[in-house]
């Protein structure tokens, strides 16, 4: 069966790709004359909301929200990654709290994505401590300034999506010090969707994409003896849902 819709998975990888460098190019004069000003962050954000709703709209993937919590923020977010998908589909998950992506610098590489890590979003550098200093300096400011930070605490899509793996310290680290909430959320179909390997080869089709946003995590009072429990307490928030919804996956282990 995975031979004869091999054809359709090619087709819809090679679609999803020029529709998202397609509409990222239509949009970026826009882009980059609100980009001359950080005073118009808010305005950039409203259009990636808007930007990723029409490339999502027209790869015909459509989100359904299984929960509704009131959203207040700030938060340090920290949503599962199983797919490059999950960074256009935060913008449709959350397109009224206000959030910077804080990821690793090779994105200052990537083609036409590099001006938002370079003008608005936070790069992080994890081989030089000074950079990656300055990085974590500029969460907590923007935290300060009431923007939310996403973290995707795994650093990196697993090689087994949408089993997790472990957590990283850092986001969790940078919600103690900054004394916000965590806010969990548990990305269900993405894997599905859009596999990130093979590039040509791996699973990609429509559908619908099923996101949990968990109950915020208060951070209040805490210190740095409690990093693992809040580590530990956001893993298993996610993975529970996880495990729920993809049982499939986890019984073949």
């Amino acid at each position: 069966m995975k031979y004869l819709l091999l054809p359709f998975i090619i087709l819809y990888r090679i679609y999803f790709a020029l529709v998202f460098f397609l509409v990222l190019t239509l949009f970026y004069p826009a882009f980059w004359f609100l980009l001359l000003s950080s005073k118009n962050n808010e305005r950039v954000f409203r259009l990636k909301a808007i930007v990723s709703s029409i490339i999502l709209f027209l790869d015909f993937i459509y989100i359904r929200r299984l929960t509704k919590p009131k959203l207040k923020g700030p938060y340090v977010i920290c949503p599962n990654h199983s797919s490059y998908l999950d960074i256009i589909l935060m913008y449709r998950v959350l397109p009224h709290t206000k959030f910077l992506f804080m990821g690793k610098s090779e994105l200052l590489r990537w083609p036409i994505l590099s001006i938002f890590f370079r003008k608005v979003d936070i790069a992080v550098n994890r081989e030089k401590r000074h950079s990656a200093m300055r990085s974590i300096l500029r969460a907590r400011q923007e935290l300060n300034k009431g923007w939310s930070i996403v973290i995707f605490p795994e650093g990196k899509i697993p090689v087994n999506a949408p089993r997790l793996d472990l957590f990283k310290s850092g986001p969790f680290k940078l919600a103690i010090d900054a004394q916000v909430p965590v806010l969990p959320i548990s990305i269900i179909d993405n894997w599905k969707l859009f596999y990130t390997d093979p590039v040509m080869t791996g699973r990609a089709h429509p559908g619908f994409a099923r996101v949990i946003i968990h109950d915020e995590i208060s951070t209040k009072g805490m210190t740095k003896k409690d990093l693992v429990s809040l580590r530990h307490r956001t893993f298993e928030t996610i993975n529970k849902s996880l495990l729920e919804y993809n049982k499939e996956v986890y019984l073949n282990d």
